[in-house]
Formats: C-alpha cells, sequence, structure tokens
C-alpha cells in the first residue's frame, strides 16, 4: 500500500483589496511627511514696505524666537526677555540687519536707512513686558527703517541673505504699499530678492512744465526794461561817435 503523500498547504494570493490598501496607507504617509516639513507660523516674518515719491520705509515685524537667531539677547540667562534686554540689543540687531539685507535704491546699493525704536507687539502683563521661552515664537517686534531719496525714487531692489540662521523654512511676507496700490512678494531661500518699480520717473517724463500766467504788470515792467536797455544802447553808441570825430578834428 502506498504512503499517503502529506497535504501541502497553499498560502493565499494577497487579494486586490488589500494591494490597494498598502497603497492607500503609502500614500498617507508620504503626505503625513509632506505636511509635517511645511513652514510653522513661527518661522514666518513679515514686511512692510511704504513706498512715497521720495521716502521709503521698512518696517520689519520678526517674532522674539527668529531675533534670537541673529543676536544673543536673554543676558541674564534667565530665559525670559525684558524689554531693557530687547532695547540693549538693539545696535547688534540693526547691524546684522543691514549685513544680511541688502537694499539698492534707484540702482545703488545704499544702508537700510535710520532706524526707529524698536516696538514691542505684545501687552503689558502685571506691569511687566517681560516674555518667557515658550512665548518666543508668538511675541512680535516691530523694527522699522526710514530713508529719503532725492529727487525721486524710481526702483528699489531687495535681498535677504539670513537663511542660515531662520533655516530652511523661513520666509518673509512682504506688502508694498504705493498710495492705494498693494503688492504681495513672499521672500524665501529659493527666491531671495525682488525689485520694484515705483513709476514716478515714468510720470515726471510725461507731466509737462506749469506755464506761469503772465499779468500785465509784468508785461509793462518787462517793456520798460527793454525800452531803457535801448536808451542806454543810443548814448553809448552817441558818446563813441562824438569821442571819434574829436578825434579826427
Amino acid at each position: 500500500m502506498k504512503p499517503r503523500a502529506p497535504d501541502v498547504k497553499h498560502q493565499p494570493k494577497a487579494s486586490s483589496e488589500s494591494r490597494i490598501g498598502n497603497y492607500l496607507a503609502l500614500v498617507m504617509l508620504i503626505c503625513s511627511g509632506l505636511s509635517s516639513a511645511q513652514a510653522h507660523p513661527s518661522d514666518i516674518s513679515y514686511l512692510r514696505v511704504k513706498v512715497q515719491r521720495q521716502k521709503v520705509e521698512l518696517r520689519f515685524t520678526f517674532n522674539l524666537l527668529s531675533l534670537t537667531r541673529f543676536a544673543s539677547m536673554d543676558a541674564n540667562q534667565d530665559r525670559r526677555i525684558e524689554k531693557a534686554e530687547l532695547d540693549a540689543a538693539a545696535l547688534v540687531l540693526n547691524e546684522y540687519f543691514n549685513k544680511h539685507i541688502e537694499l539698492h535704491l534707484n540702482e545703488k546699493q545704499t544702508a537700510l536707512g535710520r532706524a526707529q525704536p524698536f516696538e514691542c507687539v505684545w501687552p503689558v502683563t502685571d506691569g511687566s513686558s517681560a516674555v518667557s521661552e515658550v512665548d518666543y515664537p508668538v511675541r512680535y517686534v516691530d523694527i522699522t527703517f526710514t530713508h529719503e531719496v532725492k529727487p525721486v525714487l524710481a526702483d528699489l531692489w531687495l535681498g535677504f541673505d539670513l537663511w542660515q540662521q531662520t533655516g530652511p523654512l523661513g520666509s518673509i511676507e512682504a506688502t508694498y504699499e504705493q498710495d492705494d496700490l498693494m503688492t504681495q512678494v513672499p521672500f524665501s531661500q529659493g527666491e531671495p530678492d525682488y525689485l520694484y518699480d515705483t513709476g514716478y520717473a515714468v510720470e515726471d517724463l510725461f507731466q509737462e512744465p506749469v506755464k506761469e500766467a503772465i499779468t500785465p504788470n509784468d508785461q509793462a515792467l518787462s517793456l520798460s526794461n527793454w525800452v531803457v536797455t535801448l536808451i542806454s544802447l543810443l548814448l553809448a553808441v552817441g558818446f563813441l561817435c562824438v569821442m571819434l570825430l574829436r578825434k579826427k578834428s
């Protein structure tokens, strides 16, 4: 009697539904990784560029977390920043900005301009403006520079080189304000510069000079000046003729 062959158990093949489920799980994993790599609100800074015919104002808004990356501010190392510590770091921060933010006005490189006092954009709590370390990302500071331009502001160029401190996800959301026109410009490590044309120079080319109205009094004065000049010339010619006649005689 022949021995019975052992039963061979076959593994069931993966169904199409299970493969689709695996693909969906992989896609969700990738999407979650991409979303985690997006910029956090604390990585976003702001800039308002107020454009006028002969003046430009740059108002940067950074949170304290970004400012601590630019300069040392917590002098007593208590993980809190007082208003006095912020004011003490203003000179170092302004030097950093002038080194890492390049400004060109009318195609000429220049400094950021006259620095204004730092303005804290947060309320005073219990008579104190101190900010604890945990609140650095949500406490902002306005830093303003003003620049006079002569004879007229034709264009301005801004370039940023501070991404090593902010990180690759850092960005600056800028708004250019010119009269009633608002222009949104994002700055990032991939797009670090922007040239803005004001159009003021073109307006001056097509603007006709205003002619002053000539009054009757001005006409009479001009005529009298011509008469006096003519009489003076005739007297001078007559005097020369008399002198020549005397020499001949």
